[in-house]
């Protein structure tokens, strides 16, 4: 991760450059950017501690979106109510060796969207590390909650 902060007053215009950083947050005074690897930041900048990191990463609006766009999606496949009757079914059946073939199509069902799930909470953090390294990306599509490697 390529971060720095800039007091408010001091910060650098980025309006002429090819290359933006992405804006995280604005906290304590000061604006906080990720850069791309190969991208230099402006002099001036302070790098972002492990601790200062914690504090950006709650209150980034940016971040937040990501989140909500990640739980849109969870719901949209899997309401609340749904999800927890999985969770019933993974735990009242996922310990017996003795099912009946119906309560086998429950729990793999119940497997399935507690996967599918899963693998957007993963997307869903792979593509804040992507903003973290300073590279967009275009959460609002379906291609980017899709795998990486699909």
């Amino acid at each position: 991760m390529n971060l720095k902060s800039y007091l408010h007053d001091r910060a650098p215009s980025f309006a002429g450059s090819e290359t933006a950083p992405i804006h995280l947050a604005d906290l304590n005074g000061r604006h906080y950017y990720a850069f791309a690897a190969e991208v230099t930041p402006p002099s001036g900048g302070k790098a972002v501690s492990d601790d200062e990191l914690a504090d950006v990463l709650s209150s980034s609006q940016l971040i937040r979106q990501i989140k909500e766009e990640a739980g849109r999606r969870i719901t949209n496949i899997a309401p609340a109510w749904k999800q927890q009757n999985a969770l019933a079914d993974l735990y009242l059946l996922g310990g017996r060796s003795d099912l009946t073939d119906d309560e086998q199509e429950k729990l793999t069902k119940a497997q399935g969207l507690l996967t599918e799930i899963s693998r957007l909470r993963s997307r869903s953090d792979a593509i804040e590390a992507s903003f973290l390294d300073g590279v967009a990306v275009d959460y609002i599509t379906d291609i980017a909650w899709e795998d990486e490697d699909a």
